[in-house]
């Protein structure tokens, strides 16, 4: 089932649900939602109070936008003719329904928190890309394309922690983060690059919150 479709598994998505993705639960992140669901339950210190809900809700919007986006970069790949290797275009399928996922998580996240989810792709971000996709010519173009927006996620989950008013936010963004990072060094050995170049993630090219939503 694609997530819009009526039934779908991810029209019941909770908070609850956010806090475990990521391709397997983490400890912490079994711990946070086990004793963490629900506003209710917590200590204003560690929700944030209506501040932090505030910036919890533009934090999730702007990565909500991003995840939009990255499906959109992908479905521009796979339509273009140009992944004429079959295990290439099998990752994109792949990463293609990890971002519906991320996003439709996300979407159900706002919704708990009473927002209004971001469900198109960063205006912003997507202008910046425009030059990149509107140069597509052959399938390495198209895997640097997605790579350019992995790690544009990988790098704004990263640069999201610690910014959350709800701290049990930080274990589940680095959850997905840790899966777009995973995205990233496949799609730089699939072009001959290090698949993990540093030691330690950068945050030179995270989205600053709220830009674009």
């Amino acid at each position: 089932m694609r997530p819009s479709e009526p039934g779908s598994l991810f029209g019941a998505l909770t908070r609850r649900r956010f806090l475990q993705i990521g391709g397997a639960v983490t400890l912490g992140a079994a711990l946070t939602a086990c004793i963490g669901d629900g506003g209710d339950k917590q200590s204003q210190e560690n929700v944030g109070g209506a501040e932090g809900r505030r910036v919890d809700i533009t934090v999730i919007r702007t990565l909500s936008s991003l995840e939009a986006l990255a499906v959109v970069v992908y479905e521009t790949g796979l339509g273009s003719g140009l992944l004429t290797t079959p295990a290439v275009a099998d990752l994109a399928n792949v990463f293609q329904s990890h971002h519906r996922e991320h996003g439709a998580l996300l979407q159900g996240v706002t919704r708990d928190l009473r927002a209004t989810p971001f469900t198109e792709p960063n205006p912003a971000v997507r202008q910046q890309l425009q030059p990149e996709i509107d140069a597509l010519r052959d399938e390495a173009g198209v895997v640097g394309l997605a790579l350019d927006i992995e790690v544009v996620l990988a790098e704004t989950y990263q640069a999201a922690v610690g910014a959350f008013g709800d701290k049990s936010f930080n274990v589940a963004a680095m959850s997905v983060g840790g899966a777009e990072a995973r995205h990233v060094a496949a799609l730089a050995q699939v072009l001959g690059q290090a698949p993990v170049p540093r030691a330690f993630q950068g945050t030179e090219r995270a989205v600053p919150t709220g830009t674009g939503v």
